[in-house]
């Protein structure tokens, strides 16, 4: 009889969301949904010290932000009968026995455990390496390995898709679930997830709350790709997929053994992709939280135009959008391009602010702007750069921008003379 696809994800609500266990139920969810089965969220709980509602709610809403929506959900706190009634069948059973009033599960004295693992093949162990342990601690509190094997048997699990720091646990699980008579779901350890000089992330090593990458404006697409990447590879190298698309396409025999790297880099040039094919309104609605400018919707929606080609994520837009609203400062020596002067630069300028002076307000638009100036250019003799170069400076502060006419037709003729007139002031100062 085939057995029903049911996983789970299961946070300790101890701590926010963590990137790496975002990818764990990530997995977990694209698995399940290929196979038509169930994915189970379940609160493991049980740490009455440390665990914290805020955590709980973080949890769930970084899984609702990503649209992996659980099936079902439990919370292990309110599961404690369970866990008593089948920690009375061990002690019945004599295979488990208490001491300092904790409660001890007794390990074999002989024998090895197999654990069939999805990504990593046959695991063999030593039972004898493994010690009596304790599954339910004096004070009554139950223990992680007594009660994830607890809920995955009354779950009806049928893999545990979990990090590779479990696999240790793994051979005591299997203990467990051989002493309740119970069938061994199948098991998968996905690679942990490390930094860039290939170091074990940790909440010392950057940004590891999955929370962080929200609040920097990244967007669910971008961080659904690069998640699913992060340990697996699509056959086709393929970059961009719907988080439906991911269903069909994923397969735990396509999963690495070894470590997979955070790259950053990539992450923004994902997340760079999914907001250039934003609409212009749709990019507005996103990112006007981010813009702490004062001025017009379609002031804003301007500036975002030109920017939008350029941001990775959303909490770049203020610096990027800086010098559309206050007047940039730099070096004059930047107003300088490398193959011009100070002397042709000043010509350049002057002959800038004279067109652009006698060009009216009605016809201030990008292509009549760089038609007057490029025959202005060209009748001076002047080249690209002893123009177009510190009218950009000048407008910018910045040797890297949006073109010169793009930021002419935004900031306006004002605001546009202006700046170049204090151009000239630099240059000549």
């Amino acid at each position: 009889m085939e057995v029903e696809t049911r996983v789970r994800f299961a946070p300790s609500p101890t701590g926010a969301l963590h990137v790496g266990s975002a990818r764990t139920a990530l997995f977990n969810y694209l698995f399940a949904k290929k196979h038509h089965g169930k994915f189970i969220l379940r609160l493991e709980d049980t740490d009455k010290e440390r665990n914290q509602k805020v955590f709980e709610q973080d949890i769930e809403a970084g899984l609702k932000w990503l649209g992996l929506k659980w099936d079902e959900k439990y919370q292990q706190s309110k599961r404690i009968d369970i866990y008593q009634k089948h920690l009375q069948a061990l002690l019945d059973k004599n295979l488990a026995y208490k001491k300092d009033n904790a409660i001890y599960f007794r390990t074999p004295t002989s024998g090895k455990i197999i654990v069939n693992d999805v990504i990593r093949g046959e695991v063999e162990f030593d039972a004898t390496s493994f010690d009596d342990f304790i599954i339910a601690k004096s004070n009554g509190d139950f223990v992680f390995h007594f009660v994830n094997v607890i809920d995955d048997m009354e779950m009806r699990i049928s893999h545990v898709i979990r990090g590779e720091d479990h696999l240790s646990n793994t051979p005591k699980h299997i203990l467990l679930f051989q002493a309740l008579s119970a069938r061994v779901p199948e098991y998968a350890h996905i690679p942990l997830i490390l930094n860039s000089d290939r170091s074990k992330m940790s909440k010392r090593s950057g940004d590891v709350n999955f929370s962080d990458y929200i609040k920097k404006g990244y967007l669910p697409s971008a961080l659904i790709n690069f998640l699913a990447q992060i340990g697996w590879s699509d056959p086709t190298n393929r970059e961009f997929f719907t988080l439906e698309e991911l269903v069909k396409v994923f397969d735990l025999s396509r999963v690495q053994k070894a470590g997979a790297v955070f790259d950053v880099k990539y992450l923004n040039h994902i997340n760079h992709h999914y907001l250039t094919q934003l609409s212009l309104d749709e990019y507005y609605k996103l990112a006007k939280k981010y813009i702490p400018f004062k001025g017009t919707s379609i002031y804003h929606k301007k500036v975002l135009k030109l920017i939008q080609e350029r941001a990775e994520y959303l909490a770049e837009l203020p610096k990027l959008m800086e010098f559309f609203y206050t007047t940039p400062d730099y070096n004059k020596d930047l107003l300088v391009f490398k193959k011009s002067t100070p002397a042709l630069t000043n010509k350049g300028l002057t002959l800038a602010l004279n067109v652009l002076s006698s060009t009216a307000k009605t016809v201030w638009k990008e292509k009549h702007l760089q038609q007057i100036l490029d025959l202005s250019i060209a009748a001076e003799g002047l080249s690209l750069g002893d123009v177009f170069w510190p009218v950009r400076v000048a407008l910018s502060g910045l040797a890297g921008s949006p073109s010169p006419v793009e930021m002419l037709n935004v900031l306006g003729k004002e605001e546009s003379l202006k700046r170049i007139s204090t151009a000239l002031t630099k240059i000549n100062g």
